[in-house]
C-alpha cells in the first residue's frame, strides 16, 4: 500500500489559508510525499479528519495550524501508530517551538518529511489528551475570558492582559490534588508536561516531554502580590519557593474542588470541563518530528 500523508490545515489559524494550504501540500509533495489535503470546517473537525486519516493507514498526518488545531488532531489520532509532523501556523506555535521545529514554512515542510520521529509522553485529562499541559482554575479562567479580536491583534499579549481581567472579575475556589505521593491543596494547579507553557513563560522549567512524569505547579497563594511573582518567575523560568508554590512530580492525579464551585480545565489552551477530573500520563504515547529532543 502506498504510504500518503494527510495534512489538515486551519483555514482560521494565524497566517494559513485554503492558498497557503495548497502551496504547503506542493512543497510537501515536491519533497516525495503523496498527500491527501483536508482542511476544517468548524470546532471538532480536526479530530474527525485525524481518525479518518488513521482509518486510510496514513504514514504521517502533518498539521498546518496552532496548538488548538494540534490538540484536536491529537485528540483524533491518540492510541495510533500515526506519526505526528507540524507546520506551525499558529498565534503561539508553542509545541512546535518545544520540539525545535522550524518557524520556517519551507524548512518546517522538510522536516515534516525527511525528519525523524521521537515518542512524547502524552497527558490525559478525563477522557481528553494533552501533549504540554492541563491547567485547573486560573488560567483556564483567563482562556476562557480572552478576546478572539485582542489574541488575533495582539497573539501572545493577549494573555497577561486578559489574566489582569480575570483577576479582578473572578473569585479563586481552593483547589484539592491527591497522588499516591501527596495529598495538597491551592487556588491553582498546572499539570505539565513540558517545560514550555505559552510564549515565553516557564513555570515548570524541569518537565520533560520523555521523562514518564508530570511536573506539578500548585499556586498556594491567590493575591495580586502573589500572582505577579509568580508569573515573573514564570517569565524568567524559575521555579518559586514554598510557601508560595509547590512543585511535586508524578504520572497520576485526583483534582477537585472541596466547596463544589465550578472550576474550569484547559488543555493545551482549549476549555475541555470542569473538576473533578483525573490527570495522568502516557509514557511514550505520541510519535512526533521534532528538531531536537525536549
Amino acid at each position: 500500500m502506498t504510504e500518503t500523508y494527510t495534512l489538515i490545515y486551519n483555514p482560521n489559524a494565524g497566517s494559513c489559508g485554503e492558498r497557503r494550504a495548497m502551496k504547503i501540500a506542493t512543497t510537501l509533495e515536491t519533497l516525495g510525499a503523496i498527500v491527501v489535503p483536508v482542511g476544517t470546517e468548524a470546532p471538532g473537525d480536526a479530530a474527525r479528519l485525524a481518525r479518518e486519516a488513521v482509518e486510510r493507514g496514513s504514514k504521517r498526518i502533518v498539521i498546518a495550524g496552532g496548538d488548538g488545531t494540534i490538540n484536536e488532531v491529537v485528540n483524533g489520532m491518540a492510541g495510533s501508530d500515526i506519526e505526528l509532523a507540524i507546520i506551525p501556523m499558529g498565534t503561539v506555535n508553542v509545541l512546535a517551538k518545544a520540539l525545535s521545529v522550524p518557524m520556517n514554512t519551507g524548512d518546517a515542510c522538510r522536516l515534516a518529511v525527511r525528519g525523524e520521529s521521537i515518542a512524547l509522553d502524552l497527558g490525559r485529562a478525563g477522557d481528553h489528551y494533552f501533549t504540554l499541559m492541563a491547567g485547573i482554575g486560573f488560567d483556564a479562567l483567563t482562556i476562557k475570558n480572552l478576546d478572539p479580536v485582542l489574541k488575533r491583534a495582539l497573539r501572545g499579549a493577549a494573555f497577561p492582559i486578559s489574566g489582569i481581567k480575570t483577576l479582578i472579575k473572578e473569585e479563586l475556589p481552593l483547589i484539592s490534588i491527591r497522588c499516591s505521593e501527596r495529598e495538597t491543596e491551592g487556588y491553582f494547579v498546572i499539570a505539565a508536561n513540558s517545560r514550555y507553557y505559552g510564549g515565553r513563560f516557564g513555570p515548570t522549567p524541569l518537565a520533560h516531554m520523555q521523562d514518564g512524569l508530570l511536573d506539578f505547579c500548585v499556586l498556594k497563594e491567590k493575591s495580586w502580590t502573589e500572582m505577579l511573582r509568580f508569573w515573573i518567575s514564570s517569565l524568567m523560568k524559575e521555579q518559586l519557593d514554598e510557601p508560595l508554590a509547590e512543585y511535586f512530580r508524578t504520572d497520576r492525579a485526583e483534582i477537585s474542588c472541596p466547596s463544589g464551585e465550578h472550576v474550569l480545565v484547559q488543555t493545551d489552551g482549549e476549555i475541555i470541563g470542569e473538576l473533578p477530573v483525573q490527570i495522568s500520563l502516557i509514557p511514550g504515547g505520541l510519535r512526533v518530528c521534532a528538531g531536537i529532543g525536549t
